[in-house]
Parts: structure tokens; sequence; C-alpha cells
């Protein structure tokens, strides 16, 4: 059975999860219960999530959230941070994105998995975001469409017993089988789903996983970097698997997948910076372009207000996509997927002079980075002011 943190999807999400990181490192080795108070507090302020309900500690209900994400357990009931949550934590990390930290994530969660009761160290090792993402993978290399349904998943994953370290042609000859998961698994196989949508490379929408890759290059570099289960020997401890799981030694491997770019523009915008790489890898995804234009009809400029087809009506829908969130964040994700809510679609020339404006803004503020969502939006918003 894969199993997951069900009911508490959106605090996986990566800039909660960041947040969150910096203030279980600050309480690293201490006996919560005797400063339950101060730790949901500063949980609260600094991820904005409510950690409910008051009358329950927040081990109670979130230790499974801290463990699932690789950021900390419990040991006599002080906290034990991991060597992700420390990275993590920190302001100018290796961890700078979602795709930092999920591609050195998805070849060390497996299952079994210690949150979970019933941990059984002698039960064969399932590594499963590398098992959907591998197939997927062959599915785009046998130019089929690269995406794959929750039930798929249970009929040719779960029921073929992938394991996540068969190589790529083990995947191309699957076949479907019966299996019947519960209303609970079905729900924890979602989330688990949502959660790793936030690579760049991945989307979900009308409930299916997809893989949103249109440059055969990074195919190649998941294979070779990230789609490889570790494969350490279980520990029969939990707190020991743990560890071992969440153990950062000798450096991390980190992406260099490239971006749907080659505009000279584009890259003198990014200028090395790796949390700009983030932003262009929204703004430059196929499919979330394909799901805007599905929800907006009308091709009209965010900025300049101008109705693109009526300006140039030999053109079909000629707007951009523009990613409102700090540069560093991933798309952000709802309880049903892959979310649009911060995303607008604007003309090519203000999609160029937002960037170059924002590339002005940080420099002159001293910044590699807007610092939250309210400072990138306003600043978005006092370019659209200037255009206006």
């Amino acid at each position: 059975m894969w199993r997951w943190d069900q009911g508490r999807l959106l605090y996986f999400q990566f800039d909660v999860l960041k947040s969150m990181a910096a203030v279980l490192a600050k309480f690293d080795g201490v006996k919560i219960n005797d400063c339950e108070s101060l730790f949901r507090s500063q949980l609260m302020t600094e991820t904005g999530m409510p950690f409910a309900p008051d009358h329950y500690t927040v081990l109670r209900n979130y230790k499974r959230v801290f463990e699932c994400a690789f950021l900390a357990t419990v040991s006599n009931k002080h906290l034990i941070v991991s060597d992700f949550c420390r990275e993590l934590a920190k302001p100018n990390g290796d961890f700078a994105n979602a795709d930092d930290f999920l591609l050195s994530y998805i070849n060390r969660f497996r299952f079994p998995f210690p949150a979970f009761d019933g941990y059984d160290d002698t039960q064969e090792r399932v590594y499963p975001f590398c098992a959907v993402i591998k197939f997927l993978i062959v599915l785009f290399q046998g130019g089929k469409e690269a995406v794959i349904s929750l039930d798929e998943i249970f009929n040719v994953i779960i029921a073929n017993k992938c394991t996540g370290f068969e190589e790529l042609p083990f995947y191309n000859g699957l076949h479907p089988q019966n299996y019947n998961p519960s209303d609970t698994e079905k729900r924890q196989l979602r989330e688990m789903v949502i959660f790793i949508s936030q690579l760049s490379v991945l989307k979900v929408y009308g409930g299916k996983l997809w893989l949103d890759i249109s440059n055969p290059t990074a195919i190649n570099e998941l294979m070779e970097k990230f789609l490889t289960p570790l494969g350490t020997i279980p520990k029969s401890d939990r707190l020991d698997e743990f560890a071992e799981m969440t153990k950062i030694t000798g450096g991390l491997v980190l992406p260099t997948i490239e971006v749907f770019t080659s505009d000279s523009l584009d890259l003198e915008f990014i200028e090395g910076k790796r949390k700009r790489v983030e932003h262009f890898r929204v703004e430059r995804s196929p499919l979330l372009r394909k799901y805007f234009r599905e929800q907006n009809k009308r091709p009209i400029c965010n900025m300049c207000h101008m109705d693109v087809s009526e300006k140039y009506p030999w053109t079909e829908y000629m707007l951009d996509i523009h990613h409102l969130l700090p540069l560093s964040s991933s798309v952000a994700i709802t309880t049903h997927g892959t979310s649009l809510n911060d995303i607008v679609g604007i003309c090519p020339s203000c999609h160029r002079s937002v960037h170059i404006y924002y590339s002005k803004w940080l420099k002159k503020n001293g910044q590699d980075d807007f610092n939250s969502r309210i400072e990138a939006m306003e600043v978005y918003l006092a370019a659209v002011k200037e255009v206006a």
C-alpha cells in the first residue's frame, strides 16, 4: 500500500515547507511539550498555516507531515531535525527552489516508510516517485501522450509491483492488472501525486499527472541523476531509518534541467541565478499555457489590456503566461492539482518589459529574489501602473 499524510496537502507546498523548516531548525533537540505555545505560534506566523486544533499538540497532528516532508521526527518527545531540514532552512542554501528539493527527494523516499504504522524493514523497498516518472518517460519516448491517471497508477504501477529500481524497458512492457483500492488509498495516492507535481517537469490537471517536458536533454538528466533509487539498506529502528533517508553526505546533486528559452533578454534576466531559472521553467511550460488558454478564451493582456486577437487578427492566441510568485517559487498547488491562480496572460511586449522591470528593481534593492508573495505582487502591480 502506498501511503501519505492524508488531509494535509497544502502543508506540503514548497514555500510552506521552506518556512516550516526555518522554524523547526530553531527547535532542534527541544522537548516540544515544554514550549508548545511558542512552537505553534512560530509555525503559524512563519508559514501562514493554522496548525489546528489547539486542543491537540502540534506533534500529535503534524508529526507525519514533518516526516513525509523529510524535515523532522521525534525521539523521546524531543524534536530531531534532518539534514534536509537544515539545508532547506538556510536563506541561501542548496535547496533554492522546488526542483532542487524534490529532485533530491524522489530517489530517497521509499516504502516501507518509518512514519507509518506497521513499519517493517524486511519488506521489499519501493520508490514510488521513481516508478511513476519512469513510466511517464517511457510514454514520452514512445511518442505517446505522457500522462497517467490515478487508476492507471493503481492498475499499472502498483498492481505490477513496480519498485522504481527497474530500467526503462520494463515499464514499456507493463500491462494493466486488476487492483481495487480503498477510498483511503485513493485519497492518499492523490495527495502524493499533487505533492510531487511541484516539480517543474510535472503538472496535475483534470485528475491526471502529466510529464511537462519538451526537451530530450531534460529527460536524459532526469534519468542519469535523479531516478536511480539510492538503495541504502533499511534500518530496523525507525529513527535510524529516517536519519539514513534524510542524510546529506558529500554534497547534493542539483539539477541543470534546461529552461524553455534561448531568448537573449530571458538569459540576461536570469543572469546565472538559479532562483530565476525556476521562474522560467514555469513561464515556458507548454502545459500551463494550454491550461490557461482553456480557462481564458479571449487573449487579453493583463498589463496593457490589449485584445491581442483584435490587434493581430492573423494570430491565434498570442499571449505569454507570467508567474506572479517570487522567482524561486514553483507553481502553487491546490487540493485539486496545479494552480493557475498565480498566473496571468500578458502580450509578448509586456512580458519582456516586466522582466526588465523586475531585473532593475531587484538590482536597485540589492536582492536576488522577491522576499514574499506580497512583495512580488506589489512589484508586478507597480509595473502595470507604469504601463497604464
